[in-house]
């Protein structure tokens, strides 16, 4: 003679909130994610982890414009987020003004590989690099003229890394 264990047993109370709770979502009052909404969750984690840290992240559209950076750009870089958003990223390298524009072809071809990819940029007054870079040359600043180790300080080389995101 076989009994359903449920009949015989009471079951705990926390068991009991699981099956009420499992029967519920049953009953077609489960809420289902859609992808659109985890891509604006994602987005939103990545801009909330981009406030937190000296890591710069840049959303740039296929045809090289910058059209979102991070927080983070006023303390690496040293220029506010109005002197970039919306502007060119050409504008803001200092030499090899393709390197974005051959990395976004090359994802075009293939976008199952992210690209990486060096380049350098002039350093603003608010950057909290400028510093630290300054103390660090003072060995070559001593065998160049004043103007040129000025100049060197106020580039920072940089490395990228891209993927291509759909919408």
């Amino acid at each position: 003679m076989a009994t359903d264990d449920n009949d015989t047993f009471l079951a705990p109370p926390a068991v009991r909130a699981l099956r009420q709770e499992s029967a519920e979502n049953q009953g077609g009052g489960k809420i289902e994610r859609t992808s659109s909404m985890d891509i604006r969750g994602e987005r939103e984690d990545l801009k909330e982890a981009a406030e937190q840290t000296l890591n710069v992240i840049l959303d740039l559209g296929l045809d090289g414009v910058v059209r979102w950076v991070s927080p983070s750009w006023k303390d690496v870089i040293g220029t506010t987020l109005g002197s970039v958003q919306g502007k060119p990223i050409t504008d803001i390298l200092l030499e090899n003004k393709s390197v974005f524009t051959d990395a976004v072809e090359s994802m075009k071809k293939d976008n199952s590989r992210s690209q990486i990819i060096r380049f350098c940029v002039k350093l603003g007054p608010a950057s909290l690099l400028g510093n630290a870079s300054m103390d660090e040359s003072i060995d070559a600043e001593e065998e160049q003229t004043g103007r040129e180790a000025s100049e060197l300080d106020n580039v920072l080389s940089l490395e990228a890394q891209g993927i291509m995101v759909y919408n």
